[in-house]
């Protein structure tokens, strides 16, 4: 896999998880130039830190150097577990307003 793809992968799953480059740099304990780069190709990875990065985004490493198709999985789960947040947040009004009532 090349540099290039393996960082586009990362900013996909970093994005789908909401994410800034900023946050995962800080918790990953690298600096945002350093973490940037990887996103961008513009460095090699070492695969410690390909580990830490699958840790922090809790995802199989094989997740990360995949192609497209396993990727777009992580996309949907981001987003099932945005809507579940939703519901959620739904239902405790709910609850209150039932309560108030």
């Amino acid at each position: 896999m090349n540099l290039k793809k393996l960082g586009n992968n990362i900013s996909i799953v970093r994005r789908s998880l909401g994410l800034t480059q900023e946050e995962v740099a800080f918790n990953l304990n690298i600096s945002s130039t350093s973490y940037a780069k990887i996103e961008r190709g513009e460095t090699n990875v070492p695969f410690l830190r390909l580990i830490q990065i699958a840790d922090y985004f809790k995802i199989d490493i094989v997740d990360l150097v995949k192609q497209k198709d396993k990727i777009y999985f992580a996309d949907l789960l981001s987003s099932i577990e945005q809507i579940k947040k939703d519901i959620n947040i739904i239902q405790n009004t709910l609850l209150r307003n039932d309560k108030i009532q």
